[in-house]
C-alpha cells in the first residue's frame, strides 16, 4: 500500500485514518466554500455571508491535523488503546457536523450561532455548544495522553510541549467558549459603531471583542508544539529548553487570561 492510500484507509488503522479522511471532506466544503463566496456577494450581519463557514473549515482542518500528528507520537499501547479509538470518530463526527450546519444556515442566509429564533435552530445552537464540548474534551484527552508519554520520556521536550499545549489550550478555549456562548454575539461592539477592525477576521480592536483570546486560547494547541519543536532541535540541555518552555507557557497564558478580562470589563 502507498503512503497516500495507507493514510487515508488502512484496515490496521482505521481510527487513525478517520482524521485525515475528516481533513479530505473539509478540503471539499473548503473547495465549494471558496465558490460560493466569489458568486454569492450577500452580507449576514457585519461580513460577507460565506466567510464564517469558511473560517470554521479551516480551523478545523487545522485541528484535526494538529491532532493526527500529535497522536503519532504516543506508543503503540495508548494510540491504538480503547478510549482513543472511542473518542476519535466521535470528535471527528462533531467537527463535521458542526461545519455542515454552519454551512446550511449560511446558504440559507441564516445565522448558525448566537441564533434562538426558531426552536430548530434554538436546539442546533446547543448541539453546537456540545459539539465544541467534544472537540475540546478530545484535545484535552489527547494531551494528557501525552503528557503520560511524557513521563516515560522526560527528555523529550516536544511531548511535554504537545501535552502543555493541548490540555491549557483546551482549558482556556472551554472557559472563554462558554463566555461567549453566554452572550448575543460574541463581542460587545454594536454592528454600526466605528470601531477599528483587523482584516480578515473581522475582530474589533477595542479591547471588547472576546473572539480575539479564543483564537489566541485555540492555537495554543498548534503554536506551543511548534515552539517545543523549534526547542527540541537546538543544542541546548534539556533542562534549560524546558525553563524555556514553561516560560513561554506562562507569558502566553497571562496574555489570554489578561485579554479576556479586558473584554469582559
Amino acid at each position: 500500500m502507498n503512503l497516500a492510500a495507507s493514510i487515508f484507509y488502512d484496515k490496521e488503522q482505521k481510527h487513525l485514518n478517520l482524521w485525515w479522511q475528516g481533513t479530505l471532506v473539509l478540503c471539499v466544503f473548503i473547495a465549494l466554500n471558496s465558490l460560493l463566496y466569489v458568486l454569492d456577494q450577500r452580507m449576514l450581519g457585519d461580513e460577507a455571508l460565506w466567510i464564517k463557514p469558511l473560517k470554521f473549515e479551516i480551523s478545523l482542518i487545522i485541528h484535526f491535523t494538529t491532532l493526527a500528528v500529535l497522536a503519532a507520537w504516543l506508543s503503540p499501547e495508548k494510540r491504538n488503546g480503547r478510549a482513543w479509538k472511542a473518542t476519535t470518530p466521535i470528535v471527528v463526527a462533531a467537527g463535521l457536523l458542526e461545519v455542515m450546519y454552519i454551512f446550511l444556515q449560511a446558504a440559507r442566509g441564516r445565522e448558525s450561532h448566537f441564533n434562538n429564533t426558531t426552536a430548530i435552530e434554538s436546539t442546533m445552537y446547543g448541539l453546537m455548544g456540545l459539539g465544541a464540548v467534544i472537540l475540546v474534551a478530545g484535545s484535552f484527552y489527547l494531551g494528557y495522553l501525552l503528557y503520560r508519554e511524557y513521563q516515560s520520556r522526560e527528555g523529550d521536550v516536544f511531548l511535554l510541549s504537545a501535552a502543555l499545549g493541548l490540555t491549557i489550550g483546551s482549558v482556556l478555549t472551554l472557559i472563554i467558549a462558554s463566555h461567549l456562548a453566554s452572550g448575543e454575539t460574541g463581542y460587545l461592539a454594536p454592528f454600526d459603531q466605528e470601531v477599528l477592525r483587523m482584516p480578515l477576521f473581522s475582530w474589533y480592536l477595542n479591547g471588547e471583542d472576546l473572539r480575539i483570546p479564543h483564537f489566541l486560547a485555540t492555537h495554543m494547541m498548534q503554536l506551543l508544539p511548534l515552539y517545543g519543536l523549534w526547542l527540541s532541535r537546538r543544542n541546548m540541555p534539556v533542562g534549560d529548553a524546558k525553563v524555556r518552555l514553561f516560560r513561554c507557557t506562562g507569558i502566553y497564558s497571562s496574555v489570554v487570561v489578561l485579554l479576556f478580562v479586558i473584554a469582559l470589563f
